[in-house]
């Protein structure tokens, strides 16, 4: 029997409800929306939005130690999974495969093993959970117009708060020459984030998922999401975010002409894998590093190359497990020797989601993650197409993979617990990995997904 004729036998709305479903399915509906909206806003907004940045002593959601997150997301797991557990089979079928569980396994390898870990098993446990409800969320919604609508309430939440921010407490959602940490970044827009980084990648993203919602019947509001995300993009400064959505746009726009999987191939891992060779590789290869400077851009790309040469010296005995998940930049300055090392030291992470993956994980980490996030995603944008996916929903997953991809050049986010741009990213990759495996058609005019 073939996966299309299990499908279809035994995985459709009629046969996977129960007989006479009643209360029983009622409560699940009735908990769908609210569960999706609560999982989004948790990781976007936070517990703790507009962080004061001009003390030691704001609380950060990326230190993975506080107690009322994890038993946030933990709850927020358990009522996800009970509401899909008629579906589970679905991400048993969807998600047990060879390169989710190789760097899963990998990762708890890594923890237990790692220079910290508490700190990378702490980690790992909120990360266990944020990949959870990301494998949730794709199925909450039983169409594709409640999907739109629910992103757009997310989305909009995010956009309002960010801009009545600005607007009533300008000290908290703009940086300031007070700031601890980057007092040069005066000025720029960062709304509830904690830094303009995570806001315009953020933006960026809100910019895809305005143009899905705006494609599913929903214009006025589709139009309003990307209007005020580019308005908070261009005012956060961030350049690299900015760059890479045209680029991700300009992809998906070739993404119908070119046709043939290398040449597709070239278009979702080109930027990537050219940002990289011009940046990390400016580093490693003198040659390249001249090539670079010829270039009329920041040959430094904004201060990252000091960090990326750190985080290379760390790498010498470290290729195998690396430092640990998660745990070398948590640890940097004692590494280095204390106080009065490189400024590196203080980084939060390596602005560069595969040179972490490295020093985190070795390089079987960075083997595994890029079979997860890079080439099983490639291989179910092909044959979700062959399975007919409704085109809009299939290009905000696109869309979302390949600015994904682009972005972690530049940034770390991946496997980044809870990231707003990693639970977004994840949301794509498995909502990738559904429609490859059941057909999504016709969701636009509000047909179901699989139950």
């Amino acid at each position: 029997m073939t996966d299309r004729t299990l499908t279809n036998r035994t995985l459709t709305p009629a046969t996977a409800a129960p007989a006479n479903p009643g209360v029983r399915q009622d409560w699940r509906h009735g908990l769908s929306g609210p569960v999706f909206v609560a999982t989004v806003l948790l990781v976007w907004v936070t517990l703790h939005p507009f962080q004061s940045l001009s003390t030691s002593a704001s609380v950060e959601l990326s230190s993975g130690n506080e107690g009322l997150t994890y038993a946030a997301f933990l709850a927020l797991a358990g009522v996800a999974l009970a509401v899909v557990l008629p579906r589970l089979r679905i991400v048993w079928r969807c998600l047990m495969v060879a390169p989710i569980l190789a760097m899963a396994g990998w990762m708890l390898v890594t923890s237990v093993i790692s220079e910290d870990p508490g700190t990378s098993l702490r980690r790992l446990v909120l990360t266990g959970l944020v990949v959870t409800l990301a494998a949730c969320l794709f199925l909450l919604p039983n169409n594709q117009a409640k999907l739109a609508r629910l992103l757009a309430i997310c989305a909009l939440t995010v956009l309002i708060l960010s801009y009545l921010g600005v607007i009533l407490v300008p000290g908290l959602a703009i940086h300031q020459a007070t700031d601890l940490g980057e007092p040069e970044l005066a000025g720029n827009w960062r709304g509830l984030f904690g830094h303009k980084n995570d806001a315009s990648a953020v933006m960026s993203l809100f910019v895809i998922i305005g143009l899905f919602i705006a494609r599913c019947r929903m214009p006025v509001t589709g139009s309003a999401i990307m209007l005020l995300a580019v308005v908070f993009l261009l005012f956060s400064g961030g350049k690299s975010s900015l760059m890479l959505i045209i680029i991700t746009l300009g992809v998906s726009s070739l993404w119908g002409i070119v046709r043939g999987p290398v040449a597709r191939a070239l278009l979702a891992f080109g930027p990537a894998l050219l940002l990289n060779l011009l940046g990390v590789g400016s580093v490693l290869w003198p040659n390249i590093g001249s090539v670079t400077k010829a270039l009329p851009l920041d040959t430094t790309f904004t201060g990252r190359t000091d960090i990326w040469a750190f985080a290379i010296d760390s790498l010498p005995g470290h290729y195998l497990t690396g430092h640990g998940f998660q745990a070398f930049w948590n640890t940097a300055k004692t590494w280095t020797g204390g106080e009065d090392a490189s400024w590196a030291g203080t980084a939060a992470h390596a602005h560069n989601g595969y040179l972490d993956l490295i020093v985190n994980m070795g390089l079987p980490g960075l083997g595994f993650g890029l079979f997860m996030v890079a080439w099983m995603p490639f291989r179910d944008v092909l044959a979700a197409e062959r399975n007919g996916t409704d085109p809009a929903l299939l290009a905000m997953l696109r869309q979302i993979w390949i600015f994904g991809l682009s972005l972690s050049a530049m940034e770390t986010f991946l496997f980044l617990r809870a990231d707003p741009v990693w639970l977004t990213f994840l949301f794509a990759i498995f909502g990738l990995r559904y429609a490859a495996s059941f057909p999504l058609r016709g969701l636009a005019e509000g047909r179901q997904t699989p139950n």
